[in-house]
């Protein structure tokens, strides 16, 4: 039977296609939400495809996400989606990796602009979108946040999340089993964990970074002693040799988060004492307790700033 030329469409072009209609149809059910000043994205982001051997490692939308090829649920999964001005290249990278056309379930691990910008093209996708109840909430309105200028959201009602989440459990995809975690007030009210066990593969969203230090967004209800709390909980989730995927920053294994959590744990007992003889988050900039880690994770100014006026918040009365 003829078939007319202009109707026959490559892989490739048919991804392009259907991404292109997504966010034209996006755009007309809803402008897109004016992402703060720091968040903007650059232009033309090259997407860095790494196979962790059923799951794919996506870099350079924004924050590391992980896409997940579906069975029977005609569709992937991603955690995590960048910036919304990288979407369409991470989801164009995500469909070639996957081999299919379409978001069935996207995570979100927190709220942040970098963390939920593929929300509007899930949304229109008719994907299930999940996130703890806080980020919801979060992303129902206009946030002021640590991490930004100005104000992020709200987001359209098709690009909120449609199920919720309020402590751990798990749940199933590809025949995979996904446990869930929730780290109150580690990077923001609202971060969960995926621990893969078939896979022994943890993705810890906002709390960890391997290349730089985890911003605390003590407006949005992060602090130090949350974070150390987090670390204790992913401590007793790894084993030494459990692939870590990180916010930011190459994978890294179990035996690193044993590092981190040691480290945090020194650095919020020290925060403490030094509050405890008058010390601000001047003082304990200019002191500096991470300078030996600053070769690994850069300036820890802003860092040690954000934890020590968390601790002030926390433990100095009204």
């Amino acid at each position: 039977m003829f078939t007319p030329c202009k109707f026959l469409m490559t892989h490739s072009t048919k991804r392009r296609y259907l991404l292109k209609r997504a966010f034209e149809l996006a755009a007309v059910l809803s402008s897109l939400p004016v992402l703060p000043t720091s968040a903007q994205p650059q232009t033309g982001p090259l997407i860095k495809e790494t196979d962790l051997g059923y799951l794919w490692l996506l870099q350079g939308a924004g924050c590391n996400v992980l896409a997940m090829p579906g069975g029977s649920e005609d569709g992937f999964l991603l955690m995590d989606g960048g910036l919304a001005e990288h979407s369409p290249a991470l989801l164009e990278a995500a469909m070639a990796v996957t081999g299919q056309e379409r978001i069935h379930t996207l995570i979100n691990s927190h709220f942040h602009p970098d963390h939920t910008g593929s929300n509007l093209a899930a949304g229109v996708m008719g994907a299930q979108i999940v996130a703890h109840e806080n980020t919801m909430r979060c992303l129902e309105v206009a946030l002021e946040s640590s991490s930004y200028e100005g104000r992020y959201g709200p987001l359209p009602d098709y690009a909120l999340p449609n199920k919720t989440l309020k402590g751990d459990g798990s749940f199933k995809f590809a025949g995979q089993e996904l446990i869930y975690g929730y780290l109150p007030a580690a990077h923001t009210n609202g971060d969960i964990f995926i621990y893969m066990p078939m896979l022994d593969t943890l993705f810890t969203g906002g709390a960890v970074t391997s290349d730089s230090w985890p911003l605390l967004d003590i407006r949005q209800g992060a602090w130090m002693g949350g974070l150390m709390e987090a670390y204790d909980k992913l401590y007793s989730v790894v084993s030494a040799d459990t692939v870590v995927i990180p916010a930011q920053g190459a994978p890294i294994n179990g035996a690193a988060i044993v590092r981190m959590r040691n480290m945090y744990s020194e650095l919020h007992l020290s925060l403490t004492e030094l509050l405890n003889i008058g010390m601000g988050w001047d003082d304990v900039v200019a002191l500096n307790p991470l300078q030996k880690y600053e070769a690994q994770y850069g300036s820890a100014a802003r860092f040690l700033e954000l934890a020590m006026r968390s601790i002030q918040l926390a433990y100095v009365p009204d």
